[in-house]
């Protein structure tokens, strides 16, 4: 197997790689654009954290899409962190490989490894318990309420049969012996598991491969004694002078073997696989992966090493392990001992100065950045300097909103989203760490858009473009679109022989909105708030459409090459897709093919993207379309639960109907006047009026009716990630209700007249309060301050709403509810 081929493979959205050394570099050109051009777009690196700041050291090319297109975890470790895996998960299957390999180009492509794979699809998910140990192994490393843990969970989510119960971390095969996956995770160190599984067959000749030792090979002396093994053969890389050939005894019954006359090895490859085979009578017993022959790496006596090590144990027919190793040749002749150089200890690695200088980790939530510091950092003098993917500082002010705990909380007022952050203060200057942009990373994930995507995503982009219905079709278009775009096995759910109905509750949360409220901390500020829910979904652009209509603040910036697509690495003689090619009439010379219609197919591209800005919604269509979505919530929320992307519906909506309002009693219901000169078309009053299509929305969501209708967000649920806030799509929502039903409230007519409360209007807005139950912190803060403000700007003067009246009766309706609570 050539590692770095494996990912191409298709049929995963998620990887998870480990390694201890780390070029994110290569990862980025090797490993990320074949993932993603594979469909593979949840991608996360977990690196030994001090070698991820070598990594990034001054000097050092730095990467381009770190933080961004894929998250990157420093993992700690008494030792180090050495686990070489490469999890990728599926709706219909996953893979683990278990590696010898570093996510480094010579680790990818350069050394002798090993590397062994264990597959879970269709079928066949005979694996399954080994795949769940490996995923609960890898993620025990990630911080929980990071954004790597929101990526699993979303994984999770996504990965139906991850959640069958399955026990312990060992299988028998069905063509015979058993396969494990071993780790250092509990308290018995990989040696005495590896012991434990050979049991008490007799181990007539150990082999062990490894480019580092013991200098007194104890953890070698201990393996084989522990398993009684009665000879014992090294395959070494003499040239090296890593082997402590001065520890071995004259009458030690141990034979040196070169490892580079291993089948298929040229002798300039550095030999870094890590192999043990325990050859008994009965089988072949065989422990590869990331442990080399070390106390670090497989413990000592019953105690576990001080590394963090994963490795693979399988079983085979006698003799078979040596042969399929290609390691025949090797065993053949062997090397004197004579002819092994005296040890030389390999260049020491900085290990205690990188970790001295670990900056922490940084992710950035909209405007908030949060900073986890390490330990005994002076969090109180610290600077943080934000700089970009080519080390230069970004722009912006960074102002610190929490005053303590961890993680420290900063808003930042730029626009352009850093790469990385370094911490200084006085006598120290950490090394630079990734700044995780959770925006970036929701976005990665996203499908590639379809052709029908783009078409649909190019009406947001139309810069004239205002709030309309055409918002509802857009929106409507985005769900057929990606679900068309699922593939198949996953638009059906997933069955296999021997299913049972024992399934855990997928990683992440689904509450309902009443429980989320319930369990969230009251001590929770508006620096929690978390990104969009809607992040990893196309109909984020539409939520972006409508903040931008309002004025709010746009999403930070990208670099001109973060935009961009990572291009692919084909060679430029093959056709990408032979369906889209058919219908792009993409034949020789159909260049000149072209040029005879371009000019036409041009015309109606601009008359296409025009479309919705000429489009003018009637006070007939807007009426029809707001009962029409009252019936069809109810319908959705009788069959099942109501999420986020229905949420943003309402918002629509409203926007919708603020839009499209006016202050006049009688308005021209087609919006033009006798000038031709577009106008309001619903009436500031009567059963057609803007103010009493608003009231019926959110009487539908929030009134409580009593008897056996509840409200409508009632059946709201939370695909949660985390302990965080509030979601800010939700918050957005939630304060476009507020105002909307406080300018009902407090409009004037044409003639400055106050205009007759809406029916029930008093309780809506009361229970619209009550229901969403936000804090103080929340109510008057600056997601529903900043969007306040973006909608008085925009639809205030039009609506006959004082500004300083809207902004009473919202202070007036918090303390109402504020008190109805404390009573």
């Amino acid at each position: 197997m050539k590692l770095f081929d494996c990912f191409a493979t298709k049929g995963f959205h998620t990887s998870i790689v480990t390694t201890f050394n780390v070029d994110l570099n290569a990862y980025e050109s090797i490993a990320l654009a074949r993932l993603r051009e594979a469909g593979c777009n949840n991608n996360i690196v977990i690196a030994d954290d001090r070698m991820l700041g070598f990594a990034l050291a001054p000097g050092e090319t730095r990467p381009r899409h770190a933080g961004r297109r894929y998250s990157i975890v420093g993992a700690p470790a008494s030792g180090v962190f050495h686990p070489k895996l490469i999890l990728q998960l599926g709706r219909a299957g996953g893979r683990l490989l278990v590696a010898s390999a570093n996510m480094t180009a010579a680790g990818l492509a350069g050394n002798l490894e090993v590397v062994g794979e264990v597959r879970a699809e269709d079928d066949a998910f005979q694996a399954l318990p080994l795949m769940r140990a490996a995923l609960a192994y890898v993620a025990s490393y990630v911080a929980d309420a990071a954004m790597p843990r929101k990526q699993i969970e979303w994984a999770m989510r996504r990965t139906p049969w991850i959640h069958e119960q399955s026990d312990g971390a060992v299988i028998d095969l069905e063509e015979g012996g058993r396969l494990a996956f071993l780790s250092s995770a509990g308290t018995v160190g990989i040696g005495k598991q590896f012991a434990e599984l050979v049991g008490r067959r007799k181990v007539t000749r150990l082999v062990v491969a490894s480019p580092y030792w013991d200098p007194d090979l104890g953890a070698l002396r201990e393996l084989r004694d522990r398993l009684g093994a009665k000879s014992v053969a090294l395959l070494l890389q003499s040239k090296n002078a890593l082997f402590p050939v001065h520890a071995l005894g004259k009458k030690e019954s141990i034979r040196l073997f070169n490892v580079d006359k291993v089948d298929g090895t040229k002798a300039s490859r550095f030999a870094h696989a890590k192999v043990f085979i325990a050859e008994t009578s009965a089988a072949d017993c065989v422990l590869y992966g990331s442990a080399n022959c070390t106390e670090a790496a497989l413990g000592e006596g019953a105690a576990r090493g001080e590394n963090a090590e994963a490795c693979l144990y399988r079983e085979l027919p006698p003799g078979e392990a040596v042969q399929i190793l290609g390691l025949e040749s090797a065993l053949d002749g062997e090397l004197s001992v004579a002819d092994v150089p005296k040890f030389q200890s390999s260049e020491e690695i900085p290990l205690k100065d990188l970790e001295r200088h670990l900056p922490g980790r940084f992710e950035l939530s909209e405007q908030t950045l949060r900073w986890w510091p390490p330990k005994g950092a002076n969090v109180a003098e610290a600077r943080i300097e934000l700089t970009d993917s080519d080390d230069k500082p970004v722009a912006g002010a960074l102002t610190r909103v929490s005053a303590s705990g961890s993680p420290a909380r900063y808003r930042f007022e730029g626009h352009e989203a850093p790469h990385f952050a370094t911490v200084r203060w006085q006598g120290f200057e950490s090394s630079p760490g990734v700044v995780i942009v959770e925006e970036a990373i929701r976005q990665a994930q996203r499908k590639s858009p379809t052709r029908s995507v783009d078409d649909a995503l190019s009406q947001l982009n139309n810069t004239d473009a205002s709030e309309g219905l055409w918002l509802l079709d857009i929106m409507h278009k985005l769900a057929v679109a990606e679900q068309e775009a699922r593939p198949d096995e996953e638009k059906k759910p997933v069955r296999r022989r021997g299913q049972t109905e024992k399934c855990e509750k997928p990683a992440g949360r689904v509450l309902s909105y009443e429980e989320f409220i319930e369990g969230r901390s009251s001590e929770t500020t508006e620096a929690d708030t978390p990104g969009s829910l809607l992040g990893a979904s196309h109909q984020e652009s539409v939520r972006e459409f409508i903040n931008a209509l309002i004025g709010k603040k746009k999403p930070l910036l990208q670099t001109i090459d973060e935009a961009d697509e990572i291009p692919g690495l084909s060679m430029g003689d093959e056709t990408a897709s032979a369906e889209e090619a058919l219908e792009e009439d993409e034949r020789f010379n159909a260049q000149q093919q072209r040029t005879l219609t371009d000019t036409d197919s041009g015309k109606k591209d601009l008359e296409e993207r025009s479309k919705y800005k000429a489009m003018r919604d009637t006070r007939q269509s807007i009426v029809k379309a707001v009962r029409s979505r009252q019936m069809t919530f109810q319908q959705d929320a009788a069959e099942r639960p109501l999420g986020v992307i229905d949420l943003l519906r309402l918002r629509v909506l409203l926007v919708v109907v603020l839009g499209a309002g006016c202050r006049k009693a009688d308005p021209l219901p087609t919006g033009s006047d006798a000038s031709g000169r577009m106008q309001g078309v619903l009436p500031i009053s009567g059963d057609e009026s803007w103010r009493r299509l608003v009231g019926n929305l959110l009487f539908d969501f929030f009134r409580n009716h009593g008897g056996g209708r509840k409200p409508l967000i009632s059946k709201v649920v939370l695909d949660i990630d985390g302990d965080d806030g509030l979601p800010i799509d939700v918050l957005e929502c939630w304060a476009t209700c507020y105002w909307a039903i406080c300018a009902t409230r407090v409009a004037t007519n044409d003639r400055g007249d106050s205009i007759p409360p809406l029916t029930g209007g008093k309780d809506i807005a009361e229970d619209l309060y009550r229901y969403t139950q936000l804090l103080p912190s929340e109510l008057l803060g600056n997601t529903v301050r900043s969007t306040f403000e973006g909608m008085s700007a925009r639809y205030a003067e039009r609506l006959g709403v004082s500004v300083a009246r809207l902004e009473e009766e919202h202070l007036s309706l918090v303390e109402t509810v504020i008190e109805k609570d404390l009573a």
